[in-house]
């Protein structure tokens, strides 16, 4: 039996390529033979059929994040299911998912893979380390909130904990196989402070001078939280800011206030942690005057990276279920957030275009502007500058992705 992860990536030498961790997990439940990573090896749809063959395999529809990567990946995998004649497919939209009860008492077959092949994302190591030695881990799974905007619950309701014991053993496992930059990929790490605390009290014992980051979420930190990550190798939280302002935050259920933006960003930095922001525009509610507010937050919190998305119905979602037909993408490329072909959602206000046009020039707003260079070269030198100004060569969604020729 052959697990593959087809290829679905950005060519963008800043991207990570990050191991395909949903692939391992698979391979361990299913005894699996090998891992077939044709995202890291570059490999076309093609090629990646010829060296399966008849073999028996499972294709796995599953990217780094399973609401924006995962939705768009799907295309692909169907595509390659058909060149291949033994093939399954398991994914977010798809049925032969794992239960979580199985998934929390194993650990993904990281033996099948060769983690000298994997890189951090271009943020990640801003400050000059070696991308080099990516590793990826869950301590949990699922997530206790439902914004309408997240599929998340499609895969699993709620929130389930692996043991920290068992987190830990496999952090030991990754480190001696060279892992250096690590990413926590729970949906929302830091909501148990107990589970935060235990994995982070043992982590700082070890004294593995880890580069980590995580999903965190305002409301759920508090300065003794952070200060503890960061002694355990936290460098960087990636925050779901989302609106800048409350009423949109609101209309989407999304249960935070700028008042908690703020106090989440001012704890964060005094521990020594960087943030990325994530927003998104193009929210149900959203006009041109809420779409600039958000903009405006995005520089008023001061965040070392931000990643500014369009709202997309993601099947399994509230909004998808909310959104008439003719709005939704027609093609499964259409949910990628950087093909040329992504259709975002319209508001009641403006169109599909107008949000796409507003974001991609915010992207080029943000990372082109005086002061933020100005901060960046303060705290990471002047070779981080050089770095952002090579990723605004490309164009945000200049480049095809490989869906673009599934439509």
């Amino acid at each position: 039996m052959i697990v593959i992860n087809p290829s679905h990536k950005c060519p963008s030498p800043q991207a990570a390529i990050e191991a395909p961790i949903w692939c391992a997990y698979i391979a361990e439940l299913c005894d699996a033979d090998s891992i077939l990573d044709a995202e890291a090896d570059g490999l076309t749809l093609e090629e990646t059929a010829d060296i399966v063959g008849n073999e028996d395999c499972i294709i796995v529809s599953m990217g780094a994040n399973p609401s924006a990567s995962s939705t768009p990946k799907a295309g692909v995998a169907l595509k390659l299911a058909e060149l291949i004649p033994n093939a399954s497919v398991a994914g977010l939209h798809f049925h032969n998912m794992p239960s979580v009860e199985s998934l929390v008492s194993v650990t993904p077959a990281w033996r099948l893979l060769d983690l000298s092949k994997y890189r951090a994302h271009n943020w990640h190591c801003l400050d000059g380390r070696d991308r080099s030695g990516y590793g990826v881990i869950y301590s949990s799974f699922g997530c206790p909130f439902k914004c309408d905007y997240c599929n998340i619950h499609t895969l699993y309701s709620g929130i389930t904990y692996r043991r920290p014991l068992d987190v830990l053993n496999e952090i030991d496992y990754l480190v001696a196989r060279g892992v250096k930059n690590l990413k926590f990929c729970d949906e929302l790490f830091t909501v148990n402070k107990d589970h935060v605390n235990e994995i982070c009290d043992r982590l700082s014992y070890r004294n593995y001078d880890l580069n980590i980051w995580g999903y965190a979420k305002t409301g759920t930190v508090n300065p003794e939280m952070l200060k503890n990550m960061k002694r355990a190798g936290f460098n960087w939280l990636c925050y779901g800011f989302e609106s800048g302002s409350d009423e949109i935050l609101r209309g989407v259920g999304k249960k935070q206030t700028m008042k908690r933006m703020f106090e989440a960003v001012e704890m964060t930095r005094e521990a020594g942690i960087n943030i990325i922001g994530n927003f998104i525009f193009g929210l149900p509610d959203d006009d041109m005057k809420t779409m600039y507010a958000t903009k405006r937050l995005s520089k008023q919190l001061g965040c070392e990276w931000v990643n500014y998305y369009c709202a997309m119905a993601y099947p399994g979602s509230k909004l998808y279920e909310d959104t008439p037909k003719e709005d939704l993408p027609d093609t499964w490329e259409g949910y990628d957030q950087y093909s040329p072909n992504a259709k975002p959602l319209p508001t009641k206000y403006l169109t599909s275009q107008e949000v796409l046009e507003f974001r991609d020039k915010a992207f080029n707003s943000f990372y082109s502007n005086a002061g933020y260079l100005q901060m960046i070269e303060r705290k990471f030198g002047q070779q981080a500058v050089g770095h952002i100004k090579e990723m605004m060569q490309w164009s945000v969604r200049g480049t095809p992705s490989l869906a673009s020729s599934l439509s």
